[in-house]
């Protein structure tokens, strides 16, 4: 439940918290009128303290987001109490005032709500945040007055069981065991200071010594009404929730909170460099980056000022890129009180680094002393302009959700009204030189408080870099003489590319091309076959980019190929895609295409074949008739193939550095693995110089259109803003001309043979006591709809109990997860994979535990309740994702659906097709298609039973 939180200093409400000056509220322009919160917005404080927030919002539909939003988190701990703040929250679902025991997440999974998706929470150095996706409206009173007290019983009713909380230890333990912060540079960019030996998970010895008293006493010192807000945003009546809100909340005592400080990212004077050997990398990457302080933007004039940084970014970079020095420039915050000023240089060699540094601040020193060109200035500010707009379309909850996090926690706001964008972009298209060199000035004075180097050194100890060559290196810039800077101001091209003639073309609807048309009331689909074979699918939703979706695909790839031609084919995919249409050239089109906003890709993968366009619904026509000019006479760039033909001949034999990697990386093997065991790599011979030599374009080409041009083996899915009769002639009169095709390549659906008995392999962990294991029980299945939701609640099921026994029960791991893997057509392969990391003692535990849970469930019924509850998270999941908003949701669903085997008319009764499942049939799936003494076990670590 835990993840990384990063935050800037809070400011407004620690002043109402006592724990920030008068004279520093001052600072931030308190005079100035403050940016207003989202229109329709309900903010109000109670007299004990509670804030609240309340949005009405109906994206998605039926649906609201709560939380219970705490302003601390692990920099408030005493040395005692390190780890509580995480801690604590993990103990939230492990019984309150009114949910005692499990009884609240029992419940909100009775509202088809599953836990780590629709229910979380998150702690960081300053926040912990308790999360709820609920599916109600705003007539569902009921379910947002228990939701309400869920919120109510955090702040203040927890229970610390004794037994919980023993047992949550053990999963806290583990998942520390398999935490990985994911910045080899954490420790450098983070400094000395409060957050350093205040991780928000605590150490393992911090969360062994920890105990019931004392998380105890850390929820009695600060969960206090003050200290939270609660946000309620969604598909409610905000006058109704107000009420309750007040009516639940206003009887919670506010405590005294002492001791409350917000605490700023310090460092210690002068350069601090940490360097890194990785002799995979192509190149040596260097860093340096300048701690400052950051803006909190709740004013036009605070945001000014944040967006005068990005303005100052965007100039440098313009500058750097004309003088043609190697340097990716950016300042973002990075924790608390300080945005970081960044340098990036790549390099083979450390001079080279180094003379770019010189480089680098040779120019730096040129800007300050003679600022920017009038033109260069212009044109910056009219690249930031841009992006500078209110963003008017539908926002979902949770985004919502986040922007009132950011203005609780640091005080941001974010512009909603046209007025105060104009008064922003007024103030942006005023700024001069002087005021960005002003800004480069302070910036850069920083850097003799701290200047923080990361070094990644690709080549050896010959090429390490000490703090004085980064001094040497840049002080050598400044002394160098300044070169006179004359800047070409950047071309705006403002002409149109004419539409090519190709693609104007119209063609002449005939009706007596549908052989049959269906029309799928419930998903608002009609279906429709030509005489040709084709068939379209067509969705229209009130998609408000007003785009069109289109894929059209069909059965055959390069896993359908012999091993003889798979060596001659197997680029097909890449190879055409490096030209456009043969009656346009490449530039031409390329412009075209990016000025109308129309893309195209095409794809080949082992079974399937794919053509995938996207277009403005008024540029339909011009991308159907720009996908049959590619089915039919797709560019070929003869040269390219040559070139790229001699390259592989020439790099044949020698490892690539993927290679290397997945010698090195453990789970990349693992993935490689298993795919290989589930039929989703199709193994073949090591390519020859032969098999290179004989690659032909022409033949490549020929075997492409034999996939592509085959409107029998071809189905159209549409979605977007459309009228579907408009389209449904559009598709007909220009794909109606493809010629049927009596003798084209046929394709067995023969199913994947799978391991038939127990496979065991290992792979090296850098961990001695962690093993991270994926138990997989894999078979085949008949593919239909039925079959696949009865595969997913078989999922769901096998969740549910590694959850409730190996994490809840036994407490040896943190976070097992079920996943469900299944193709239909061709394979008809479906697996589970049971994963999770646990100390390697208890491993053969772990094994013993997985099959008791799988025999259990092929000798006992699940109940109806658990069932009932899983479906109506399905419907609830259906109803979420394939809303009437979602065109890219549904061609992919619509697509993914037929090639899995399962039908429309299946997917039409979905709701009763998902109701038929009994528990008698799941029972009857698991005894069928699982065995707990057959299986595939992946696992990178030692294991007790197997490395005996």
């Amino acid at each position: 439940m835990l993840q990384q939180i990063k935050t800037k200093a809070i400011l407004v409400l620690a002043f109402l918290l006592g724990g920030i000056s008068v004279d520093m509220l001052a600072q931030q322009s308190v005079s100035e009128k403050k940016i207003g919160l989202p229109p329709n917005t309900v903010e109000g404080v109670l007299p004990n303290g509670l804030h609240y927030l309340i949005l009405p919002n109906g994206t998605p539909a039926h649906t609201t987001e709560f939380r219970l939003v705490m302003r601390l988190g692990s920099a408030q701990e005493t040395d005692k109490q390190k780890g509580a703040a995480h801690f604590l929250e993990h103990m939230s679902f492990a019984g309150s005032k009114h949910f005692p025991g499990r009884s609240m997440v029992d419940y909100l999974e009775s509202l088809g709500m599953k836990f780590g998706r629709d229910i979380n929470a998150v702690t960081g150095y300053d926040r912990t945040i308790f999360m709820l996706t609920v599916p109600m409206d705003k007539t569902d009173s009921a379910v947002s007055d228990k939701v309400l007290l869920i919120l109510k019983d955090w702040l203040d009713g927890l229970s610390f069981e004794e037994e919980r909380t023993k047992k949550e230890r053990g999963v806290i333990l583990e998942e520390l065991r398999g935490y990985d912060i994911g910045d080899d540079f954490y420790s450098l960019k983070i400094g000395q200071n409060r957050f350093t030996d205040r991780m928000p998970l605590g150490s393992s010895e911090d969360i062994r010594s920890i105990d019931r008293k004392t998380l105890i006493e850390f929820y009695q010192q600060w969960y206090s009404p003050q200290m939270a807000t609660v946000v309620v945003v969604g598909d409610v009546d905000p006058v109704s929730i107000e009420k309750k809100i007040k009516e639940m909340f206003a009887s919670i005592p506010r405590k005294k909170v002492k001791g409350y400080r917000v605490y700023p990212l310090t460092y210690e004077k002068g350069i601090a460099l940490h360097e890194i050997g990785d002799d995979l990398k192509r190149s040596s990457e260097l860093e340096l980056m300048i701690p400052h302080p950051c803006v909190v933007g709740n004013t036009v004039g605070t945001i000014y000022r944040k967006e005068l940084g990005s303005l100052l970014v965007r100039a440098i970079t313009n500058r750097l890129q004309v003088r043609q020095i190697r340097s990716n420039v950016s300042d973002a915050w990075f924790l608390s009180d300080k945005n970081h000023f960044v340098f990036t240089f790549s390099g083979t060699d450390k001079s080279g680094l180094l003379q770019q540094v010189s480089d680098l601040s040779n120019e730096l020193e040129c800007i300050l002393k003679n600022g920017f060109t009038p033109e260069e200035l212009d044109d910056a500010i009219k690249e930031l302009s841009r992006t500078l707009k209110v963003d008017c379309s539908a926002q979902l909850s949770g985004k919502w959700c986040d922007d009132f996090v950011d203005y609780v926690i640091s005080g941001d706001r974010y512009i909603q009204s046209e007025e105060e964008m104009h008064q922003l972009l007024e103030k942006v298209r005023s700024t001069d030189s002087a005021t960005l060199q002003k800004l480069l000035q302070e910036w850069l004075s920083y850097k003799e408080q701290a200047l923080l180097v990361a070094y990644r050194n690709n080549t050896g100890k010959q090429n390490s870099i000490q703090k004085e060559d980064i001094l040497r290196a840049w002080e050598k810039g400044i002394r160098s003489p300044l070169k006179e800077f004359v800047y070409v101001p950047k071309e705006v091209k403002e002409e149109t590319v004419t539409t090519p003639v190709c693609l104007t073309k119209s063609h002449v609807f005939d009706a007596s091309d549908i052989v049959s048309e269906k029309k799928y009331p419930e998903m608002n689909l009609t279906e429709v076959f030509l005489k040709n074979g084709l068939r379209f699918l067509l969705r229209p939703t009130d998609d408000e980019n007003q785009s069109l979706f289109v894929t059209a695909f069909g059965r055959g790839g390069v896993g359908d190929l012999s091993d003889e031609d798979y060596p001659l084919y197997e680029g097909t995919g890449g190879y055409m895609e490096m030209g456009g249409i043969a009656c346009v050239p490449y530039d031409t089109l390329s412009s075209y295409m990016q000025q109308e906003e129309i893309s195209m890709n095409l794809a080949i993968s082992n079974f399937w074949h794919d053509i995938m366009g996207m277009a403005p619904a008024d540029k339909a026509q011009e991308l159907f008739n720009l996908m049959y000019e590619k089915i039919y006479r797709p560019e070929l760039c003869y040269k390219d193939f040559d070139e790229i033909r001699q390259d592989e001949i020439e790099r044949l034999g020698k490892e690539t550095v993927l290679e290397q990697m997945m010698k090195r990386a453990s789970d990349r093997a693992l993935t490689n693995r298993l795919d290989s065991l589930m039929g989703n790599m199709v193994s073949r011979p090591a390519l020859t110089k032969k098999d290179l030599e004989s690659l032909n374009l022409d033949k490549i080409a020929a075997y492409y259109r034999s996939l592509y041009a085959n409107p029998s083996q071809t189905v159209f899915v549409v979605t977007g803003k459309f009228d579907t009769d408009s389209i449904k002639k559009l598709l007909t009169a220009t794909f109606a001309r493809m010629e049927k095709v009596e003798t084209g390549l046929s394709f067995s659906d023969k199913p994947f043979k799978l391991p038939g008995k127990t496979y065991v392999e290992a792979f090296p962990n850098e961990n001695d006591t962690q093993t991270i294991f994926d138990y997989v029980f894999c078979g085949n299945y008949q593919p239909s709809l039925r079959n696949s939701l009865t595969l997913k609640l078989m999922r769901d099921i096998l969740q549910n109990r590694v959850l409730s026994i190996l994490r809840e029960r036994e407490n040896i791991v943190y976070s097992p997860y079920a996943s469900l893997f299944y193709n239909g057509l061709p394979q008809q392969v479906f697996y589970f994979d049971l994963s999770a990391s646990v100390d390697w003692g208890n491993t053969k535990k772990v094994e013993g535990l997985i099959k008791e849970i799988i025999h259990e469930l092929r000798t006992h019924k699940v109940s109806e309740e658990e069932l009932d509850a899983m479906k109506k998270s399905f419907l609830l999941t259906k109803q979420k994702v394939l809303s009437n908003e979602a065109s890219a949701e549904w061609r992919t669903n619509l697509v993914n659906l037929l090639k899995n085997g399962e039908t429309i008319d299946d997917f039409e009764q979905y709701e009763k097709c998902l109701s038929s499942i009994s528990t008698t049939d799941i029972r009857k799936a698991f005894k069928e298609l699982v065995n707990p003494d057959k299986f595939v076990l992946l696992y990178i670590g030692k294991h007790q039973k197997y490395n005996e």
